[in-house]
C-alpha cells in the first residue's frame, strides 16, 4: 500500500442476544422445547442450559429447514440462528427442540 492510502475494512456486524424463552417438557423422556417468541438471526445465549444442568445431545428447529449451528458449555448454551430467520407476521414463534 502506497504511503497516504487508506486502508477500508468492512466489519461484520454481531447480533447476539441474551434471551429468557419459554422452556417446557416435551412428554419424551429425553427432550425439551425451546419456544421463542421473540428472534431474529445471530446468537442466542440461554444461561439457564449450561453443561452443570444436563448436556445438549442434538438441536433442531421444528417444522422448518433451517440447520441450526450451536455449542454448549458451562456459560451456557450458544444457539446460532441462521440469515434469514426473521419474526414477522408469516413466522410469529421459533420452535426448538432439544434432545439430551
Amino acid at each position: 500500500m502506497a504511503s497516504g492510502e487508506k486502508r477500508t475494512t468492512k466489519a461484520k456486524e454481531l447480533n447476539i442476544y441474551e434471551v429468557n424463552p419459554i422452556i417446557f417438557y416435551s412428554g419424551e423422556a429425553d427432550e425439551l422445547n425451546i419456544e421463542l417468541l421473540e428472534f431474529n438471526y445471530g446468537e442466542l445465549i440461554i444461561k439457564s442450559l449450561s453443561t452443570a444442568i444436563f448436556e445438549v445431545k442434538s438441536l433442531v428447529m421444528a417444522d422448518e429447514d433451517f440447520i441450526i449451528k450451536w455449542k454448549q458449555d458451562a456459560k451456557g448454551l450458544r444457539i446460532s440462528l441462521p440469515d434469514g430467520l426473521t419474526n414477522d407476521e408469516n413466522r410469529e414463534k421459533c420452535v426448538l427442540k432439544i434432545k439430551f
